[in-house]
């Protein structure tokens, strides 16, 4: 029997090994790989000459069931993070960096969606910097219900120690929401700096702070970045393009 896998990154590089990713890879027809950082980690555990049994197949989205953006009218610049409260992405740096940007913008807040084990460490950052009446923490909530979420902020922010494609950039930029995002994993692939969202150093706060502070500060360059965005994935990451390699693999 035929069969393929695909590869999203990042957890399958922490332990290849133990996954036999490297044996999967050999055995298997094909493998599908998100991003082209994921293919390039992948490669690492096999021979070059597989190489062309690894294709990009994108994780779309589905443009037509994305809400609407809504645009508030209460005087607010609303950021939303969307993540599992876990250490790789780097919640804690984002409450430091936003630290400084309720000190300069008084009418920013944050909101943070999920769930996970680092929630008592955020809770105490956050209470650190005295912006219990600034972030907000969501808890986990239903798909739409984030997606609602999102189209109801003014940018998301991803604060990530790394990644392999983020889809709820996808989610945001097809919704029409600017987004902010570090240079890791596959994430320069959708998110171009200054075209289609704004790219921060990996744990480089004050830059992060920087780029929320610039989103915050003008309107028109949130406009402009939500709607190359937006063009962005209609071009690349709409689930109806994203299908065609594997519909070419399966005939």
């Amino acid at each position: 029997i035929d069969w393929s896998f695909t590869v999203h990154g990042i957890s399958e590089f922490d332990y290849p090994a133990g996954l036999l990713l490297g044996d999967k890879i050999r055995k298997a027809k094909f493998v599908a790989c998100v991003s082209h950082f994921g293919r390039s980690q992948a490669l690492r555990t096999v021979e070059p000459s597989l190489g062309d049994k690894m294709i990009i197949v994108r994780c779309g989205v589905a443009l037509s069931q994305m809400p609407q953006r809504h645009r508030r009218d209460d005087g607010r610049f609303r950021f939303v993070s969307v993540a599992r409260l876990s250490p790789e992405k780097g919640h804690v740096g984002l409450i430091k960096a936003f630290a400084r940007v309720a000190r300069e913008r008084p009418e920013a807040d944050l909101l943070l969606v999920g769930e996970g084990p680092r929630r008592p460490i955020i809770e105490a950052a956050i209470a650190e910097h005295g912006l219990a009446d600034r972030v907000r923490l969501l808890g986990q909530m239903t798909e739409r219900d984030v997606l609602t979420e999102v189209a109801n902020s003014d940018a998301l922010v991803v604060s990530s120690l790394m990644e392999g494609l983020p889809v709820v950039l996808m989610e945001a930029m097809a919704i029409g929401v600017p987004v902010i995002a570090p240079a890791v994993g596959g994430i320069p692939e959708l998110v171009e700096h200054d075209v289609t969202g704004l790219i921060f150093t990996v744990s480089n706060w004050n830059g992060l702070a920087s780029r929320m502070l610039a989103l915050a500060s003008n309107i028109e360059l949130g406009d402009r970045l939500a709607v190359a965005g937006r063009r962005r994935v209609e071009e690349e990451f709409d689930v109806r393009r994203a299908v065609e390699p594997l519909r070419a693999r399966f005939g």
